[in-house]
């Protein structure tokens, strides 16, 4: 076989591995359907390369070869399912009696991990458990495995480092799937890192010998150098900016700003760190043999590695830097190309779970981006000088080619990416070899080290405060809404014909158009036609969430942890940028209303139960509000109680945290469609209020919902819905009342 076959085959076992999201990752369980779908198309699309190709390409392997590739994608399959993480008979997650409720107890185990910031103000980390008792006297601890994701209070966080043994006492629960659209799956995270429980640490009530590890002294010098010299904050940044962000314990506001203005891969340790190194070390052994370059570059590699930590993207760089060494010493220009494709090989056989890691795609596209898209782009400004044409093609081909996967797992797109790249690429570039030298002296000599770095302090601040500015721009993060697999598919394999096929590099400007309508067309369509109302788990109250042909209708907003995790994420997942009224039924702190201003625009702003504010000098809360076809009528200012009109259906909303069930029901002048209830608690009283009603539908928003209640519900034959058990619930006029996420708690 000539390089072309292994090019194949390699290319064959990535798109197996490829293959198995079309069931979802982590799925230990697909099922014979899925399974049908993936070996349809194993069989399929080698055969119809060869049909394809056959009298088309001179050099095209035999027919047996072809079915040699449907092999090896079979295997890239068969040993992905393989290596999926699974709890193991004594992992602690099976002491874990009630998937809705957490657990007491005292977990001795191995901190693997050391401790990172939170946006709650906690520290998180891994745990490996070896150990754990429920907290009972006449208990003793009993022994257990697995890997536990822990949080604590940061100030009980007190100098831990990886390898200690610690004994942590806190609630242990299982990690639920989330309960609204777009929201983080919390659950699925931790299946991808092989972890199935999590343990909410109050107190550490142990801590052994500590056990330092060379890396972890070396890496807290670096950054204690760094932070010495130039601030707290600001010597973390640049410690990210040279180790990674997994190798610093960077604050979350400072991560979020850089993956909101498209500049997460400054803060990720890469190929340009890796390119930087190796310039430096050919600069400084340019006078050496090749067998001494190699061995002074392998080195360093190596050094860098062991501080950065195993990674997907510092590998791949890692093995690409291997290769160009190599070339060296056998005096050979590198095959740029080839070396990405068996560094990514190869890192996908050490661990094919990588293949679904966004680090690693990223990785991987932005550094293919440079090698086929940027030397296209910097033909095309040969007008302008050569560096200025490098400094604007490479974050424009980086942009083209991670900006439609961005856009399919974040739901949004900044169009000062590029612009923003493209001006504080010569600002990063010197601040990374700037870094890079003073974290070489500090390891020599912290003073002189420090002394160096205090030279970065004004270019750091410059383009912190550059940054910063950014998200208060407009547009600069534009919801896309929820791309489709196979409109993502599409938009790849225009790039990729693109670069292969001469003609159509000659009509690239036809390429990104259609790219252009694929993305646009989708969010066009829902302005015109979209008509559908949302209820939205929130952590006090729910959500609601009223979509009318473009203009949407928000009732509640939720806390700020609702803001972040719950609204935010299904408005990008919409492709809601707008929203036309806000309606807040319930006293809202100003601090948290202002969260949301800042994030989209709001038109009109609505004050139902605050004697400060008023609609159109509404001192009737009882007057209607008319909302295009939509009718909303406050009926009770003591407690929330809401009824609107929409298609000719009744809905009422009742908050029963407070409200007395009797107190309601004289207000209510019209059959129901659909009933909202929220609370604390659901009593007998009010499920004899609904059946009083004689709702079609009943939605419960409870955080906890007896048997004995649901039992009286199906008594009463009565139709309800859970949210906490069901999510989020979607009504759309000709499809009705629909949960929008199944429960995958039971099913699991």
């Amino acid at each position: 076989m000539n390089s072309f076959h292994y090019i194949i085959l390699i290319l064959a076992y990535i798109g197996g591995l490829l293959l198995t999201g079309l069931w979802g990752f982590p799925n230990p369980h697909p099922s014979w359907q899925q399974w049908t779908l993936v070996v349809l198309l194993i069989l399929i699309v080698p055969l119809s390369l060869f049909i394809l190709l056959y009298h088309r390409w001179r050099r095209c392997p035999q027919l047996r070869f072809w079915f040699l590739v449907s092999l090896v994608a079979f295997g890239a399959v068969f040993y992905f399912q393989w290596r999926i993480p699974s709890p193991s008979s004594t992992d602690i997650s099976y002491l874990i009696q009630d998937n809705f409720r957490s657990q007491n107890v005292q977990v001795l185990g191995k901190l693997s991990s050391e401790p990172r910031a939170t946006n709650n103000n906690r520290k998180k980390f891994w745990l490996q458990a070896k150990k754990v008792s429920f907290n009972s006297p006449s208990e003793p601890f009993q022994t257990v495995t697995g890997k536990l994701y822990v949080t604590l209070p940061s100030k009980a966080v007190n100098l831990i480092y990886p390898g200690q043994i610690l004994i942590i006492e806190g609630n242990l629960y299982k990690p639920r799937s989330p309960q609204n659209p777009g929201a983080f799956d919390f659950k699925k995270y931790l299946a991808k890192q092989g972890s199935f429980s999590g343990l909410k640490g109050e107190k550490i009530i142990f801590i052994g010998e500590k056990n330092f590890e060379i890396w972890t002294k070396l890496r807290h010098r670096i950054i204690n150098g760094f932070t010495n010299a130039l601030g707290n904050e600001n010597g973390l940044v640049i410690s990210s900016m040279i180790l990674g962000k997994r190798a610093v314990d960077l604050p979350p506001e400072i991560r979020d700003l850089f993956v909101n203005i498209g500049l997460s891969h400054v803060l990720a340790a890469s190929g340009f760190h890796v390119a930087l190194l190796l310039g430096i070390v050919f600069w400084i052994t340019q006078s050496l043999s090749p067998i001494n370059k190699f061995i002074i570059g392998m080195v360093i590699l190596m050094f860098y590695l062991g501080f950065t930590g195993i990674q997907p993207s510092i590998l791949r760089a890692t093995l690409m830097g291997i290769a160009i060494l190599i070339g060296q010493i056998l005096e050979r220009k590198t095959n740029s190309l080839g070396a990405l494709l068996l560094s990514g090989f190869l890192l996908l056989i050490f661990n094919p779970l990588w293949i679904w890691d966004l680090g690693f795609q990223l990785s991987f596209l932005a550094t293919f981006a440079l090698l086929v898209t940027s030397p296209f782009i910097e033909n095309k400004l040969d007008f302008l000088p050569p560096k200025i044409s490098s400094i604007i093609a490479v974050p424009v081909a980086v942009s083209i080619w991670t900006s439609p996967l961005i856009m399919y797992v974040f739901h949004t797109f900044s169009f000062y990416i590029i612009p923003f790249n493209i001006l504080a690429t010569p600002l990063i570039m010197f601040l990374v070899l700037g870094g890079i030298i003073s974290a070489i002296f500090i390891l020599i000599s912290p003073n002189i080290g420090i002394e160096i770095a205090k030279i970065l302090f004004w270019p750091l601040e410059i383009f912190l405060q550059s940054a910063q500015q950014i998200p208060q721009l407009k547009l600069s993060a534009f919801a896309v809404g929820q791309i489709s697999l196979i409109t993502l598919i599409i938009i790849y394999s225009i790039l990729i014909t693109i670069w292969l096929n001469k003609k159509w590099q000659k009509h690239w400007r036809i390429g990104a158009l259609i790219i252009i309508f694929l993305i646009i067309t989708p969010i066009i369509y829902k302005n015109l036609t979209l008509f559908k109302i949302t209820i939205l788990q929130g952590n006090q109250v729910p959500i609601i969430v009223m979509q009318n042909r473009g203009k949407v209708t928000l009732i509640n907003i939720g806390n700020e942890s609702d803001i972040k995790y719950t609204l935010s994420p299904f408005l990008s997942q919409q492709g809601i940028n707008q929203i036309h009224t806000v309606i807040l039924a319930k006293n809202q702190e100003k601090s948290t209303l202002s969260i949301i201003k800042n994030e989209i625009k709001i038109n009109h702003i609505i004050y139902l139960f605050d004697n400060n504010k008023s609609y159109k000098n509404d001192k009737n809360a009882k007057e209607k509000i008319t909302l295009n076809s939509t009718i909303i009528k406050a009926l009770s200012q003591e407690s929330v109680i809401l009824q609107w009109q929409i298609k000719n259906k009744y809905w009422l909303w009742i908050d029963g945290k407070s409200q007395d069930p009797q107190s309601v029901s004289a207000n209510v002048n019209h059959s129901l469609d659909i009933l909202l209830w929220s609370g604390k608690k659901l009593s007998f009283n009010w499920v004899k209020l609904f059946k009083k009603y004689n709702p079609k539908v009943v939605i419960i928003s409870t955080n906890y919902l007896p048997e004995f209640i649901k039992m009286e519900l199906a008594k009463e034959n009565i139709k309800w819905y859970w949210i906490q058990q069901d999510g989020a619930i979607q009504w759309i006029p000709k499809q009705g009342i629909q949960p929008l996420l199944n429960n995958q708690e039971e099913d699991s």
